[in-house]
């Protein structure tokens, strides 16, 4: 989405306005899905880091 919404942002030709705005959401929800999909891992089996085993 982020990539789509970036090319249509940066398109050389004249776009609606209205196209532009949902590109722009387009590329904003594309970013946020991105970091959200890198943020939550889980590593389950490197368990000796955790001293206290508090599922932290």
């Amino acid at each position: 989405m982020a990539t789509a919404g970036g090319a249509i942002i940066a398109a050389p030709i004249s776009m609606p306005a209205i196209v532009v705005t949902i590109a722009t959401y387009m590329t904003v929800a594309g970013t946020v899905a991105t970091a959200v999909s890198q943020a939550v891992v889980t590593d389950e089996e490197n368990t000796e880091t955790d001293e206290n085993d508090d599922g932290l």
